[in-house]
């Protein structure tokens, strides 16, 4: 199965939510991401660096034949190429002795003597190079490092014999091929060295000096020599460990071959790295021969691009050609095969055809994986880096195969990053799959989870139906209708037996539900196990139509008594019968009972079929059946035999099975012979339970159209007064309605009862003055859920609560009532006592709020401060020296705003807005005269004919002067006005005041309860937006003004009345 797709596919797929693409943003992505851009800038780096580094120091004046280093520093660091025209003299091995030559030929070094004098020249002989050293007089310590001469070589400086790698001689029998690299060291005092260089190939494809060769101070060669060894350590060190990695990898995943290549790959450059660069194979196996040292390096870097090629394919099959890996591979394993058995100088000839192919291997190869990444597939930048590295990691090769170049001339992290991307790439293809395998995990969940309810709302359908025809057959039987002949009571019992088994076929459904929600309770009690197997046999006479079968109960009475449920133990043994009935066409069925150790072993064994030794332990899951076969001929779901263990299990006890195919079969389940539950008390089962029933054509008379349905309710004494407390009923059920009215009633509530939830929302648009909502989760057209959502738009939880009432006992039916905003919930039937007591208490705690917000009410009309009476009798006392006139007008204004501030008594509802109108004039009457110019008013008016709640408008303009206005240096000027607006009286209060910052406006729009959007703890506003809800069903709304100020609006319904 191909889990991974191109991320754009997966997108479009709606396996995956919307939650798991906000994890490209968590800590984890970021970090890898950031690893993933700091690997990038190792990799530019790591290409600049040749371009930076690639030609020599200044200070080397190459000339033919003489190197000039006397302008340079030879300290501990810096060491030079002598790259250049070094005297070249063919076939011949100049010894110190021998004077210079008029007719000199010159090589340049590093390269191969195959194009000496730009001709093709012979692969094989034996040659001497010459060069002269200026160096500086001031430094008389130096040192010189070989790389790579083919294939054996002595060194001489000034005539002394200082170093080597094998034997150089002018035959191939004289010659002992080896190229390992050394260094030498030297000194000079005439600032002048003279260095001849003996090299023999008689083996390889070229013979030549293959790489620079590097000079400087003893410490600085020194330290090249160990930073390139520690380099070759990590490297080799690293890609074994990641190898073992990757291998352990892959073999946990067999059917994922990617890693297990990519481990191999990493072990072959392992030893790749081994027989390259400084060579460490010889130091660590030093007497390998130079024949087997040569085949390694070859084998080693084909298998490799082999290996990847294969990596590839393994990864993108659909992207890489299936033919071109063949070939590949076929041309790998061909080529090793000639390198084993043929020698150097055979297969190393056929070196530049294994170069150039693999170099086609190598660009396919990227080009694969580069169109891959452009396709966005999943992990593709781990893909692009690699991508990225293994070109770097090639061009470093190749550099060094073909041009001479230090195996170090390019940083050395291509290669531990492509390793690197491509584990990452893989961990990125993994948690794909694992996160898609997830998701179908869940949707397979969710679709286990439906398919139990589609059974369970079927088996509650079907339970009905079935029970009546099960007590009709039961009567035919008994004769009802008159007297059965013999074959009519044999069809009778047929039909009997028949609905009995589905019956218990429902209940499995039911109680396999019941058990999945671990909602079964066991009622304990001490119970006779053979009087059980008996009335489960006499129950199964009905149902055994197999008259070669024979049940028989061994068990003794009165023996054995076990403290068990009752009807749970009779379920057990019910199903094990008829397993046992199922799978067996003749003999018999034993009941055995034997007591061990503290626990009874009760066996059912059956003489029929039999179950294979593989399917012994499946049996017992939920679904399972023998085989497919069985399951179409017995019928039945695979249920009984899950829930029989779990029932099992809740006694505490186990149930095993011993049988082989034909020989029948033997369930065992233990029960411990003392139970500790089973002195726990029986619940009270008591309460008169609600159980709906359907009303008769009789009860469906014409009144039922009508929204609210008007029953007067027995034992009802009294009328509905004011108090009263009012309960809205929503279910689409009559005797539902019915039962919930006629007893809700007889504790003094007044119900009304609704059909649907549009009726519902309709009777509370007008009419707000409900204590409690009781709504049925599943209705027709709207369900109870949608219903509950829809009021809590303008019903908070505490101003109408809610009680859901449904007939599901899963506990996402609560989850979903809780976060539709339902205060409670209540499962169907109901407990008369539960029912009472919970909407005692949510009606309890709406008259609690309605009492608190008229609390409130009274502590606006005391909320007058001390500070606001003096300054406003300090203003008349200023007035009265200046304006008698207008310190009358005052101290009206002032007696005015106190009657209606302290007025307790008052207790309406609603007031005429005319009377709001003249407290809010009074109030500010008072505050110009204090303020003075700092503190305009202006009266908008349009209509003033309507009531509204009191205390409204005044503690806005209020709040609009205190915080607003008198906030500001230069004041400024209030607005009130009113307007008739689509239905709607609009009461808007502005003022060009100090303002809200935009944090605390946004505060204020996400939390319509807060007290004061400017500042202060008050309960003004939180009182009137609650009211304004409560009452119109629209909170206050606040914006900001033309001049930075704020406007507060107030909508009210526009019903047409005169104050």
């Amino acid at each position: 199965m191909k889990l991974l797709t191109n991320d754009a596919e997966f997108t479009k797929s709606s396996i995956l939510p919307s939650e798991v693409y906000m994890k490209l943003f968590d800590f984890r992505l970021l970090a890898t991401r950031a690893l993933g851009l700091l690997c990038i800038c190792l990799l530019a780096a790591s290409a600049v660096y040749p371009l930076l580094s690639s030609s020599n120091a200044s200070c080397v004046q190459p000339k033919p034949g003489i190197i000039d280093l006397s302008g340079c520093t030879f300290d501990n660091t810096s060491t030079y190429k002598l790259d250049g025209k070094w005297e070249f003299h063919w076939n011949q091995l100049l010894q110190p002795s021998d004077s210079p030559q008029d007719d000199v030929s010159y090589i340049s070094v590093p390269g191969s003597w195959r194009t000496w004098n730009q001709k093709e020249f012979s692969r094989y002989g034996f040659a001497s190079y010459r060069l002269q050293l200026q160096l500086p007089l001031n430094s008389t310590g130096f040192a010189m490092k070989v790389n790579n001469i083919r294939n054996a070589s002595q060194l001489f400086i000034d005539g002394e014999p200082l170093g080597g790698s094998g034997i150089a001689g002018q035959s191939e029998q004289a010659t002992k091929p080896r190229n390992q690299p050394y260094t030498v060291t030297f000194s000079s005092d005439t600032g002048r060295a003279e260095v001849i260089i003996h090299a023999s190939n008689f083996t390889y494809n070229s013979g030549a000096i293959a790489e620079s060769i590097r000079i400087g101070s003893p410490e600085a060669v020194a330290a090249l020599d160990q930073r390139n060894k520690i380099y070759d350590i990590v490297l080799v060190a690293g890609f074994a460990f990641i190898g073992v990695y990757f291998l352990g990898q892959g073999l946990q995943r067999k059917e994922d071959y990617s890693s297990l290549l990519l481990a191999m790959y990493c072990f072959t450059i392992t030893f790749y790295m081994l027989t390259h660069s400084e060579k460490l194979l010889f130091d660590i196996y030093p007497s390998i021969s130079y024949e087997w040292f040569s085949k390694l390096q070859l084998i080693t870097g084909v298998v490799g691009f082999s290996f990847v090629a294969s990596y590839t394919y393994s990864l993108f099959p659909a992207l890489y050609s299936r033919l071109f890996r063949r070939i590949t591979f076929i041309y790998s394993i061909g080529f090793c095969l000639l390198t084993l058995v043929s020698s150097v100088r055979f297969y190393s000839r056929a070196s530049d055809i294994l170069i150039i192919f693999s170099m086609i291997s190598i660009i396919y190869t990227f080009y694969v994986m580069a169109r891959a990444a452009l396709q966005r597939e999943t992990g593709s930048f781990y893909l692009m880096i690699g991508v990225i590295a293994a070109i770097m990691f090639t061009l470093s090769v190749s550099s060094n195969l073909m041009l001479g170049t230090g195996f170090y001339s390019i940083p050395p992290v291509s290669g531990p990053i492509f390793i690197i991307a491509e584990g990452l790439f893989l961990s990125a293809r993994q948690a794909h799959a694992y996160e898609t395998i997830k998701q179908l995990s869940q949707q397979l969940a969710r679709k286990d989870r439906d398919k139990d309810e589609f059974l369970l709302k079927t088996s509650n359908e079907l339970r009905t139906p079935l029970n009546a025809i099960i007590n009709i057959s039961l009567s035919l039987y008994e004769g009802s209708g008159g007297p059965l002949s013999s074959s009519q009571r044999e069809d009778m019992r047929l039909i009997l037996g028949t609905g009995r088994r589905l019956a218990f076929m429902v209940r499995d459904i039911l109680d396999y539900e019941q058990i999945k929600q671990q909602r079964i309770t066991l009622h304990w009690k001490q119970v006779d196990i053979q009087g059980i197997a008996n009335i489960v046999i006499e129950v199964f006479q009905f149902l055994n139509i197999k008259p070669d079968i024979r049940i028989k109960n061994r068990i003794p009475p009165g023996v054995y008594l076990i403290e068990a449920d009752e009807h749970r133990l009779m379920q057990i043994l019910y199903n094990l019968l008829d397993n046992a009935l199922k799978f067996t066409d003749r003999g018999s069925v034993v009941f055995e009972a034997e007591q061990q150790s503290g626990t009874l072993s009760i066996s059912v064994t059956d003489t029929g079929r039999g179950i294979p030794p593989e399917r012994l332990e499946s049996i017992f899951r939920d679904y399972e059946q023998v085989n497919e076969a069985d399951s179409l001929e017995s019928g039945g779901l695979g249920l009984g035999l899950a829930i029989t263990r779990k029932l099992v299990e809740l006694h505490g006890g186990s149930i095993r099975v011993q049988s082989s195919a034909g020989r029948g079969s033997t369930f065992t389940f233990s029960i411990p012979v003392s139970q500790p539950g089973a002195a726990a008390a029986e619940p009270d089962n008591r309460e008169l339970l609600l159980t709906p029933v359907k009303p008769s054509p009789e009860a469906m008379d014409d009144d039922w159209k009508y929204p609210v349905i008007p029953l007067t309710p027995p034992g009802w004494s009294g009328e509905a007064g004011p108090d009263t407390p009012r309960i809205l009923v929503v279910d689409d059920d009559y005797a539902n309605l019915k039962a919930l009215t006629n007893l809700l009633s007889l504790e003094n509530y007044m119900i009304t009862s609704i059909r649907s939830g549009k009726e519902a929302l309709a009777l509370l648009a007008g009419d707000r003055n409900f204590d409690l909502c009781i709504i049925d989760v599943m209705m027709p057209e709207m369900s109870g859920l949608e219903l509950c959502r829809i009021i809590r738009q303008t019903f908070s939880p505490l101003d109408l609560p809610v009680l859901m009432a449904t007939a599901g006992q899963q506990l996402h039916f609560n989850e979903s009532a809780f976060r539709a905003g339902a205060n409670d919930f209540i499962h169907k039937p109901y407990a008369w006592s539960d029912l009472k007591g919970r909407v005692k208490t949510l009606v309890e705690l709406r008259r609690s709020v309605a009492e608190r917000l008229s609390s409130e009410i009274a502590m606006l009309r005391a909320q007058i401060k001390p500070h606001f009476l003096y300054n406003s009798i300090n203003t008349i006392i200023w007035m009265s020296t200046r304006d008698n006139e207008k310190t009358r007008h005052l101290l009206y204004d002032l007696s005015h705003f106190l009657r209606g501030s302290f007025d307790f008594s008052n207790q309406e509802t609603a007031i005429p807005f005319e009377k709001e109108l003249e407290l809010i004039e009074a109030y500010l009457s008072l505050e110009q005269a204090r303020f003075g110019k700092r503190l305009s008013v202006q009266y908008n008016i349009e209509i003033s004919e309507f009531t509204l709640p009191p205390l409204i408008v005044q503690p806005i303009v209020e709040n609009a002067v205190r915080h607003g206005l008198m906030e500001k240096i230069g004041g400024g000027t209030l607005v009130l006005s009113t307007s008739l607006q689509d239905g709607y009286i609009v009461i808007t209060v502005s003022d060009n005041g100090k303002g809200m910052s935009d944090e605390q406006l946004a505060s204020w729009m996400l939390d319509d309860y807060r007290s004061s959007p400017r500042q202060g703890t008050g309960i003004g506003l939180k009182n009137i937006n609650r009211r304004l809800l409560k009452q119109f069903g629209h909170p206050l709304l606040l914006t900001r003004g033309e001049d930075s100020g704020i406007e507060v609006r107030i909508r009210i319904p526009w019903k047409g009345e005169v104050s």
